[in-house]
């Protein structure tokens, strides 16, 4: 199963316009301009938040039920999902990378089609305003090799959209929140790629103010301890029964709603019992192995 939190914040940080803010736009960029003497570099980096609050309840929520990583069965991962609007001049084989990072930042409200630029909020020189700069310019994370601080996505002839694990951070998290606090996380290209000359592309995702389906998101995946299944009223379908399924679906469902879908099977062809002069029908019901996929077919 998987539940979903989306993020509260999210911008672009570009080292070109160092002081810029982008907490509004629809898009975060990973990108890389390259002088054409290749003396001369500017970088793009993408940020998020995901609240603490929401992340903590649902892990506690999880734990209580004896789900979370170390178990035997319904093991808990947590995967950070972006997903691609637009690649330029992308190579065929690259790398993103993902770390925590080690001070707050604040969204802001510009965007980048503002003029003058906005910056009211996070950018690649400061974290905040009015003027309070990142340790680092270009936001202050950890970066050792430990899956805790680095989670690394390949790409190879694929599409760019992002699924990384970063269970050893949300972990970190959580085990020591006085220490390492959740500020939130920073996406990039590895340190190697954005120095040197190589020209790398630009990489355009959905940002929490999309207004598609498509906004960045941290999935919590567990598999449920224990399953119910009943037989009761009813009988099971056999492989040779020529079949009718019919979901019981709703027009709309709300967003983070948990719901349950109710599968109807009849089978074709079946006889009708009598009872007197009122016909009764059978109730089926598919194995407990079966499995099944929903499909938005709207977009």
């Amino acid at each position: 199963m998987i539940k979903t939190i989306y993020p509260s914040r999210s911008a672009t940080l570009y080292e070109a316009t160092s002081s810029k803010n982008t907490g509004l736009d629809e898009i975060i960029e990973i990108t890389k301009q390259v002088s054409a003497s290749g003396a001369t570099n500017y970088n793009s980096r993408g940020v998020l938040y995901f609240s603490p609050t929401e992340l903590s309840t649902i892990s506690a929520s999880l734990s209580a039920q004896g789900i979370h990583t170390s178990s035997d069965s319904g093991s808990l991962k947590y995967y950070l999902k972006m997903f691609v609007s637009e690649e330029g001049d992308v190579p065929l084989e690259f790398q993103l990378n993902v770390h925590p990072l080690r001070e707050s930042f604040e969204m802001g409200t510009g965007r980048t089609t503002n003029k003058p630029y906005s910056t009211n909020g996070v950018s690649w020189a400061y974290r905040r305003t009015p003027e309070v700069s990142w340790t680092d310019t270009g936001g202050y994370y950890f970066s050792g090799s430990h899956a805790s601080e680095s989670a690394v996505q390949l790409f190879n002839n694929v599409t760019a959209d992002v699924e990384v694990d970063i269970t050893d951070q949300v972990l970190w998290w959580e085990s020591d929140p006085e220490t390492v606090a959740n500020y939130g996380l920073i996406i990039k290209r590895p340190d190697g790629h954005e120095t040197n000359a190589e020209v790398y592309g630009s990489l355009k995702y959905y940002s929490r103010n999309t207004n598609t389906i498509y906004p960045p998101r941290l999935e919590v995946r567990y598999n449920p301890l224990q399953q119910t299944f009943s037989s009761i009223n009813g009988s099971q379908i056999s492989i040779s029964d020529d079949i009718d399924v019919v979901p019981r679906i709703s027009s709309e469902y709300k967003q983070g709603s948990i719901d349950r879908i109710i599968v109807d099977t009849t089978v074709k062809g079946k006889a009708r019992s009598q009872a007197g002069s009122v016909g009764t029908d059978f109730t089926y019901y598919l194995p407990q192995s079966s499995s099944f996929a929903i499909k938005d077919n709207s977009t």
